[in-house]
């Protein structure tokens, strides 16, 4: 019974990154950058590492092709706090992922509240350090893992082979610059505020090297700077009755649950 409640605890924690370590580089190739796309990227980038204390939420959709080709879209809300260095809380609520995940100083928990059951691993080091250590020990990500990077530039630049600027496009009703980008695996689209703060508000991942070109969708739903995020919003209180398990390493050689 514990192996079964595992590997579906594992299911519901598991979703792609972002853009950033999902996919290797390809053979080196100068690639097509837009100066405009370029200058953009760069001052997103800037303007995430103003941001201290924040509190966030996502709304997502993800595709599942199925073997008729016929395309299922599933949907999650993703709340998100987070005190940078080292301390984030991230609530999933949604079609298939129903997860609570915190991080304070020197542990990163997760909770799956649909079979409640919990596992905790130690983690003392900052927020980049932790998700490298989930994916490169145990195969797994986090929702949002690569907006909680400190260096957002490099997640979304790093494997680009073309970046074009495509102009000022709407979504949820704010004018933005709309980017599209090409990597050996998948093309992303970002849309960045075009108002007086760069802020992210939209992004779009296919994945054309799979059956049916399946895409992930996020949309920034709200976005709040805090001056002070209570201690206790990172600290992990086990629900009663709730069931604790591990996470098992990953055997070398094995692919990561992202890929």
């Amino acid at each position: 019974m514990k192996r079964i409640v595992q590997k579906v605890f594992l299911m519901a924690f598991t979703l792609p990154l972002f853009i950033g370590t999902c996919w290797g580089q390809s053979k080196s190739v100068t690639p097509a950058i837009d100066p405009q796309a370029e200058e953009i990227m760069q001052a997103l980038n800037e303007q995430k590492k103003k941001v201290i204390k924040a509190s966030i939420e996502i709304a997502d959709t993800m595709d599942e092709v199925l073997k008729t080709g016929q395309k299922i879209q599933y949907s999650h809300i993703r709340k998100l706090k987070v005190s940078e260095p080292k301390q984030f809380w991230i609530e999933s609520t949604g079609d298939i992922t129903n997860t609570t995940l915190w991080k304070d100083d020197k542990t990163f928990t997760l909770l799956d509240r649909t079979n409640n059951a919990y596992s905790q691993v130690a983690a003392p080091g900052t927020i980049d350090e932790t998700m490298d250590m989930l994916v490169d020990k145990y195969g797994v990500t986090t929702p949002l893992a690569d907006l909680l990077t400190d260096d957002l530039y490099s997640v979304l630049m790093k494997n680009a082979k073309t970046c074009r600027y495509l102009g000022l496009h709407y979504t949820d009703g704010i004018k933005c610059h709309h980017i599209a980008a090409t990597q050996k695996n998948i093309d992303w689209q970002i849309w960045v505020d075009a108002g007086d703060v760069p802020q992210l508000r939209k992004i779009v991942i296919t994945y054309k090297q799979r059956p049916g070109s399946p895409q992930y969708v996020a949309v920034l739903k709200t976005f709040k700077e805090l001056d002070q995020v209570p201690e206790d919003t990172f600290a992990f209180k086990a629900p009663e009755g709730a069931q604790k398990i591990s996470f098992l390493p990953v055997k070398k050689g094995t692919k990561k649950a992202s890929e």
